[in-house]
């Protein structure tokens, strides 16, 4: 068994993290003989980024396919939905993992930072640009500064907002900057109240943006982690610290925006729980199962109901019926760190989770991308036995489960 977390410890985007272990199976769900069988993508990647093109088709980017010096990737791929395929597309200009990936109005895809290898100081500030027409990728050039653990929030003028991360795996920044596709270039602004990197950024129906917890590292104290929040104003491009705070300090969380305005904030890691090992970084915080809303009406964080399980780097996905879907994160098995099968599901009326049903492979560092159909694809990460897995799985709302095929593809029959 490999474990991953001891490969990419340095990675500030993976945020790895220690505690007392999570008593659930890591034993992969059986699949009878005569039903469908998991499709795959064309490589195994960790760490990629994954986002839905105009015309349907999922791009899926960079990542690592080891965890191992070299093994990241720069190749990429698109799914279509419609034939149910995985196919090759263009390779991108520099291997890449924990980049962040953001659709332009014009369709064209925003590809920036990451990290180019394992270890300290392979942070990247070059960025490219992907065509769906053409399906190739071009260099734009760089960000004033490199990032990874940074957010990147298209704005409603058409820019992108770039902010936070670590410059170097060791120190995290305040800077930020936004990419105007008008220009083709990047441009610095005013920074964050404080350094953040795993944060949450998310655009309010207003056209400003939440930015919110995460953390801080390089600090002599040890890991710093977040309860503050702040509004970016793409008018004065400012950010303004909230005179709230959250319900929790977190970092490594998930966020959504609801159908109401509202902005769900669920899981990460707390700063003020450690591991019965101790420790002072984030290597020994303990994860959460907690959630809140923050209301931009009043500014202010409500506590929302508890999660099924604790959800480290989880992704949220919000379907098309209202609810978000939270996905993966890590687990303990034995020593080694590895995927987490457990899903949540939040129902905004009422302010609760309920069961997602699980994942037939345990997820760390995945994707969870909504489809044209209303189904979420959820693909690759770090599996149940800590290696890295190509295989892509489906969460169908209408049947309120996990299944091997979407409901617009014939599904392969397992022999």
């Amino acid at each position: 068994m490999r474990n991953f977390f001891t490969a990419i410890f340095c990675l500030a985007i993976s945020l790895a993290g220690c505690t007392g272990p999570i008593r659930e199976s890591s034993a992969p769900l059986p699949v009878p003989v005569g039903a469908p069988r998991m499709m795959t993508m064309t490589t195994p990647r960790a760490l990629h980024a994954a986002v839905a093109l105009h015309d349907g088709r999922i791009l899926i980017c960079g990542g690592t396919s080891n965890a191992y010096v070299g093994g990241v990737l720069e190749t990429a791929e698109s799914y279509d939905p419609i034939a149910g395929t995985f196919s090759p597309t263009g390779a991108m200009t520099t291997a890449r993992q924990g980049h962040t990936a953001t659709v332009l109005p014009n369709g064209q895809v925003l590809i920036a930072g990451g990290s180019r290898n394992i270890g300290f100081r392979s942070e990247l500030a070059s960025a490219e640009i992907y065509d769906p027409q053409t399906g190739n990728f071009r260099s734009i050039g760089a960000m004033t500064t490199p990032r990874e653990g940074h957010t990147a929030t298209l704005l409603r003028d058409g820019r992108v907002l770039i902010a936070g991360g670590s410059e170097n795996g060791l120190t995290t920044t305040s800077t930020a900057e936004v990419y105007d596709p008008h220009t083709g270039g990047f441009t610095a602004i005013a920074p964050m109240g404080v350094p953040r990197e795993a944060h949450s950024a998310t655009l309010l129906r207003n056209g400003k943006v939440l930015i919110a917890g995460g953390g801080r590292g390089g600090m002599p104290g040890g890991y710093i982690v977040y309860e503050t929040a702040e509004i970016f104003d793409p008018e004065s491009n400012t950010f303004s610290t909230l005179a709230a705070h959250m319900v929790n300090d977190r970092v490594g969380h998930a966020a959504a925006l609801l159908d109401d305005g509202r902005v769900l904030l669920a899981g990460g890691k707390s700063g003020k729980i450690h591991s019965p090992l101790g420790g002072a970084g984030l290597f020994w915080l303990s994860p959460l199962d907690t959630a809140e809303v923050f209301d931009p009406e009043s500014n202010s964080f409500r506590a929302a109901g508890r999660m099924q399980k604790t959800h480290y780097l989880g992704v949220a996905t919000k379907l098309n019926n209202g609810m978000v879907l939270i996905t993966g994160g890590w687990n303990l098995s034995g020593s080694a760190i590895v995927g987490q099968r457990t899903a949540d599901l939040f129902a905004p009326a009422r302010n609760i989770f309920s069961g997602g049903g699980d994942l037939h492979i345990a997820r760390l560092n995945q994707s969870a991308t909504l489809l044209p159909n209303g189904d979420v694809m959820v693909a690759g990460g770090l599996d149940n036995d800590g290696n890295i897995t190509p295989t892509v799985e489906f969460f169908a709302p209408s049947r309120g489960e996990f299944v091997l095929a979407p409901s617009t593809t014939r599904p392969i029959l397992s022999e």
